[in-house]
């Protein structure tokens, strides 16, 4: 093996195992259950974040657009006197 391919060969040597790990705790019979009960309900309580974070991001884009229409409707004004 070539040292230039070490980061490679590492990086994915790590990734397999992390997913080896996340597999044998998601089918672990009964701790796999509380796992993954406890993964949905992070999913949830993330999911709800994202939302109130998205809506919160829409009213003040809503709010930058109503300004801008204002300031363009007057720029628009001030060239027609």
């Amino acid at each position: 093996m070539d040292t230039k391919d070490l980061p490679k060969t590492l990086t994915i040597l790590t990734v397999g195992f992390a997913a080896g790990v996340v597999a044998g705790v998601l089918f672990a019979p009964e701790m796999g259950e509380k796992t993954r009960a406890s993964l949905k309900q992070k999913a949830s309580e993330i999911g709800d974040e994202l939302e109130e974070k998205y809506q919160s991001e829409i009213e003040q884009l809503k709010a930058k657009i109503s300004s801008l229409k204002g300031d363009v409707e007057q720029v628009a004004e001030n060239i027609t006197k």
